[in-house]
C-alpha cells in the first residue's frame, strides 16, 4: 500500500517556489536592479561611444593621409602617399619598417598607427 502522506510531500508545491530560500528585503533587490541597470546603460554608453579603432598613419614626411576609423576584423584601404624623390614600397606595423601591413590581408584588431616604408628613387 503506497504512503498518501510521502506522495502528498514529494508533489506539493513549497511556499516562496525557488526563492523561498533566497534571504533579500525588497530594498535590497531594488538597489542591486538599479545597479545592474547603471551598469548597462554604461555599458551600452562606452560601445557606442568606441564604435571602431583609429588607425593613424606616419608618413615620414610624405603627404598626409587622413586617420580612419574601422571595426574590428575589417579591411582597411587608402590611398598612398607622395614623397618627392622616393617610392612608396607599403605599410609596416613598425617605425623601423620591418612588419610589413598587407591590406588585402590583414584585419584591425585595435587602434594602431601605421608607419611608410621609402625606397630612394
Amino acid at each position: 500500500m503506497k504512503n498518501k502522506k510521502a506522495d502528498t510531500e514529494k508533489t506539493e508545491r513549497r511556499k516562496g517556489g525557488l526563492y523561498a530560500k533566497v534571504n533579500m528585503s525588497v530594498k535590497s533587490a531594488n538597489i542591486m536592479v538599479a545597479t545592474l541597470v547603471i551598469l548597462l546603460v554604461a555599458a551600452l554608453i562606452f560601445v557606442v561611444s568606441h564604435s571602431g579603432f583609429t588607425v593613424k598613419f606616419d608618413t615620414d614626411g610624405g603627404s598626409h593621409v587622413e586617420s580612419v576609423k574601422v571595426m574590428h576584423s575589417n579591411y582597411i584601404n587608402v590611398d598612398p602617399p607622395v614623397k618627392e624623390g622616393w617610392k612608396f614600397k607599403g605599410w609596416y606595423k613598425d617605425r623601423a619598417c620591418t612588419e610589413e601591413w598587407n591590406m588585402s590581408e590583414d584585419t584591425v584588431t585595435d587602434s594602431m598607427t601605421l608607419y611608410a616604408g621609402w625606397e630612394k628613387v
